[in-house]
C-alpha cells in the first residue's frame, strides 16, 4: 500500500547515433533530441550533457514557448518527494524550487503539459561517451539512459534485485505500467511477455531498488 500511495503522488504531485534513434541529429558528438510531449503528465529523460542541465532551463526549450502553468517536478531520494515549479509567462521562467534542480544525463522529470495541444521539447548538448556509470541509490529514483539511443533498459545493462520494480509512464493512459525483477529467474517479471518495453530516447522511467544501492554501468561511442 505504501508504494502504491508514494506512486500515486508521483503521478498527480508531479508523470543517428544508434540505427534505432530516430530523432537525434547529431555532428560528431553534439546535436539535439526532439521529445513529443502530450497534454497531461509526461516523464522526461535527459539525453545529453547541456551547457546547463539546470531543470529550469532544459525544460524551457518548448516550440512555439512554454504554456503558462507549464509544471516541472523533480524527485528527490534523500527525501522521496517531489519538488516542483511552474511556468509563469508574466515572468518568463519557472517558479518554484525545480527550477534550480540538476537533471543530468541518465536522470529524469515530470512535465506536466496544460491544455489539449501536444508540444515538442527539444534538447540541446553533448553525447555522453566512455565508460558511464548512472548511480541507483535506495528506495525510488528517476532515472533513463545517458545517452540518446532506444531500446530496452535490460538490453542496455539495467541491473536488478530480488522485490525491485520498475514502473514506465504510459502518457496516453496517464499511467504507470510496471515490472518486478525476480531473481530466481533472473529477469523482470511483468506484462509484454515478462520483457521491459523500449524506452524512446528522451523518456525516464521510475525504478525501485528494493535492498540497496547500485549503479548503471556501460560503455558507450558514437562511432559504435
Amino acid at each position: 500500500m505504501r508504494t502504491k500511495a508514494l506512486l500515486l503522488a508521483a503521478a498527480f504531485a508531479a508523470a543517428g547515433v544508434a540505427t534505432s534513434v530516430a530523432q537525434v541529429y547529431s555532428v560528431n558528438a553534439v546535436g539535439y533530441v526532439n521529445v513529443n510531449l502530450k497534454p497531461g503528465f509526461n516523464l522526461v529523460s535527459n539525453p545529453l550533457d547541456a551547457a546547463s542541465n539546470v531543470l529550469g532551463t532544459l525544460a524551457s526549450n518548448i516550440t512555439g514557448g512554454v504554456p503558462d502553468a507549464t509544471r516541472i517536478f523533480k524527485f528527490e531520494n534523500a527525501s522521496n518527494s517531489f519538488v516542483d515549479a511552474q511556468y509563469d509567462s508574466a515572468d518568463n521562467a519557472y517558479l518554484g524550487a525545480a527550477a534550480s534542480r540538476t537533471v543530468a544525463p541518465g536522470e529524469g522529470f515530470f512535465i506536466f503539459v496544460p491544455g489539449t495541444a501536444q508540444k515538442t521539447l527539444t534538447f540541446v548538448g553533448q553525447v555522453m561517451q566512455g565508460t558511464l556509470s548512472n548511480p541507483l541509490p535506495r528506495g525510488f529514483s528517476i532515472r533513463a539512459n545517458q545517452v540518446p539511443q532506444a531500446g530496452k533498459a535490460s538490453t542496455f545493462g539495467l541491473p536488478g534485485q530480488a522485490g525491485d520494480r520498475y514502473f514506465q509512464w504510459d502518457a496516453t493512459g496517464q499511467r504507470y505500467v510496471d515490472w518486478q525483477f525476480d531473481d530466481a529467474d533472473n529477469a523482470w517479471l511483468g506484462p509484454n511477455n515478462n520483457t521491459l518495453p523500449d524506452l524512446a530516447v528522451g523518456e525516464a522511467f521510475l525504478l525501485f531498488r528494493a535492498q540497496s544501492a547500485g549503479t548503471w554501468n556501460r560503455t558507450f561511442s558514437v562511432n559504435g
